[in-house]
């Protein structure tokens, strides 16, 4: 497993340095639905990732969110080449490069960095989630009134945002819509956020960082309670200690 995660943070790096030699270029975009845009630097990022990956496990599958899904056996890797794109066209620096590794239908190793700090969070099962390999936990934040919540921010993706909001709002002592799921679940892993809500995410927006709040100490579920999954289409995650209200409030 160290092996895998030396491989990740090599294709992270390079997805990097990717990302930033064609933002030197210039940043194009393009519309791909109501909404959502692809950048030049998107593309980038993902041939990068998947090439160092291809390299050292030529016969894996591949979920990435430009080049959908590719066939292939062994290891599953989830990739997510810039989360938080609108940010980053706009020069906001909160923005992940995201990479999950599945086997047998299971996240078993994860890394998310963030390009414009060098940051790098990584996790793999059983050992712990680490921080530029520092050991890092989630808050010990108890009550919800005390809570920091980061939140979706593409409300017409579902009419649930909408309504959960202002229940979160009148529970918790403030909310933070900063337009990244994968970062926020790397600030929740560190103690900086007390929880993250993803209503109807794609699975590269939670895959990596899922792991890594899990290693952290944290709990992610759905919105009734059930582990999280690759098939999963709404999220919690926390430090653990304020999650039963969380689900309590949400509706689906």
């Amino acid at each position: 497993m160290h092996k895998v995660l030396d491989v990740m943070r090599q294709a992270a790096e390079e997805a990097r340095l990717a990302i930033l030699d064609k933002k030197r270029e210039g940043i194009s975009n393009k519309e791909k639905s109501y909404r959502d845009f692809v950048t030049n630097c998107d593309i980038a990022s993902e041939r990068a990732i998947i090439s160092v990956l291809r390299k050292e496990y030529p016969e894996s599958a591949f979920h990435s969110e430009e080049a959908g899904s590719i066939p292939g056996k062994g290891w599953l890797w989830i990739i997510d080449p810039i989360d938080g794109t609108h940010n980053f066209m706009r020069g906001l620096p909160y923005y992940a490069v995201s990479i999950a590794a599945a086997w047998d239908g299971e996240i078993v190793a994860a890394l998310i960095s963030l390009p414009e700090t060098n940051a790098h969070f990584s996790a793999y099962k059983g050992s712990g989630a680490y921080m530029n390999g520092q050991k890092i936990a989630v808050s010990d934040t108890e009550n919800l009134g005390d809570a920091i919540i980061a939140y979706d921010n593409q409300f017409h993706n579902d009419p649930a945002m909408a309504q959960n909001l202002p229940k979160l709002i009148n529970e918790c002592f403030s909310i933070r819509i900063l337009g990244s799921a994968c970062v926020d679940l790397c600030k929740v892993s560190e103690g900086a956020l007390d929880a993250r809500i993803l209503h109807k995410p794609k699975l590269v927006d939670f895959a990596a960082g899922s792991l890594i709040v899990e290693e952290a100490g944290g709990k992610v579920t759905d919105f009734s309670g059930k582990p999280y999954d690759l098939n999963t289409t709404c999220i919690v995650a926390s430090n653990g200690r304020s999650h039963d209200r969380l689900l309590e409030i949400l509706v689906v």
